[in-house]
């Protein structure tokens, strides 16, 4: 199946299908639980390779959004009037965990652009990682804490560039987010006017496309893209600096690690999670793969789903799914750390879609 660029229009799937079981939690010999999604593997030229589930589920990008983000600050001319270093870039499409390597990358971005901290319109949560957040028990936090402060920090950057307001730039009908709609749409390709769009967790917009449009947007990050040196920057520079995009035991940084720059990863809220693999011999066109838990579960589920399906696809090794499976497909234990289950992945990618 090829999807034309430009008309990958929503479709919602009748109700009376569900998605398909992707993964089964099993306690003891009996199964528990059971998340249901989709995957989608597909090509930039819009080839689907495999896919299992609908193709066409509307998917909101989420922090997946975040390199096509970074792209549209780099065309306000940001990199060269501020001097945004690769690490800084990697930062404004991270989802960070808030640890002082992340923090201090965020501070000295806007300490050159000129403002504070209480600039960033993200709002404030305690750092995705465990230790960090134990760390500062005790002391104030603030939005430079937040995973999505670097990308905040390069929108202030495209705005100072382009001359446009920093005091909404959040709000939907800035020039900068209508930037961003279009910048998505055009990577996606699908016809801007038919994407949903709301709130995301950090204040600024998410908008919504099929699962394959996803896809095949990110596969353009490394083929036929059309903004190829944006594409080319913002994937340099998440590839050059994997521990800034996530952090400490964080699926983004570990799987990049783990690929040695052949694969570049991306989760998004609400059981989203988007790799994208460079052209090859096998794959010319590069490839996109797009994984939607339906339940919304970003841990167990979505991790044991995307690392099956790289297995399926054969884009990863024996050894370094075991690795990686063992670390985000973590078995079932109880408060004495006894074996008391497993996550299955249950799913096989339909190679003949």
């Amino acid at each position: 199946m090829t999807l034309q660029a430009s008309v990958i229009a929503p479709q919602a799937a009748p109700a009376s299908t569900p998605a398909p079981v992707l993964v089964e939690v099993w306690r003891g010999t009996a199964v528990e639980s059971q998340h249901r999604g989709s995957v989608v593997a597909a090509t930039a030229q819009g080839r689907i390779v495999a896919a299992v589930g609908d193709p066409h589920q509307l998917c909101f990008l989420r922090s997946a959004a975040k390199p096509f983000q970074a792209m549209v600050v780099i065309r306000t001319g940001a990199l060269e009037r501020f001097r945004i270093t690769p690490p800084e870039l990697a930062i404004i499409a991270a989802s960070h965990n808030g640890e002082p390597e992340h923090t201090a990358v965020v501070a000295g971005l806007l300490e050159r652009l000129g403002l504070p901290a209480t600039a960033l319109r993200c709002g404030i949560h305690p750092p995705f990682n465990g230790a960090a957040a134990r760390r500062l028990a005790g002391v104030t936090l603030t939005p430079l804490h937040n995973n999505c402060s670097g990308k905040h920090a390069g929108m202030l950057a495209g705005c100072l560039a382009a001359g446009f307001s920093t005091e909404d730039y959040d709000a939907v009908t800035h020039p900068l987010q209508a930037a961003v709609a279009q910048m998505i749409a055009d990577m996606c390709g699908v016809a801007g006017a038919t994407m949903p769009v709301a709130l995301d967790g950090c204040t600024v917009p998410t908008w919504a496309v099929p699962l394959a449009a996803l896809a095949v947007g990110y596969a353009r990050l490394f083929a036929h893209s059309p903004y190829p040196d944006e594409s080319c920057r913002v994937t340099a520079a998440m590839l050059a600096y994997p521990e800034l995009v996530g952090g400490t035991e964080r699926i983004d940084t570990d799987l990049m690690h783990a690929m040695s720059g052949q694969m570049l990863s991306k989760v998004g809220a609400e059981g989203v999670h988007v790799v994208a693999v460079p052209s090859s011999h096998r794959f010319p066109d590069a490839l996109g793969i797009a994984v939607k838990i339906e339940d919304g579960d970003s841990f167990r589920a979505r991790n044991t789903a995307i690392l099956a399906a790289l297995r399926q696809l054969d884009l990863l090794d024996a050894a370094a799914y075991a690795a990686l499976t063992t670390q985000y497909s973590r078995p079932i234990l109880t408060h004495r750390q006894q074996l008391a289950g497993e996550l299955r992945p249950v799913f096989s990618l339909d190679s003949a879609v």
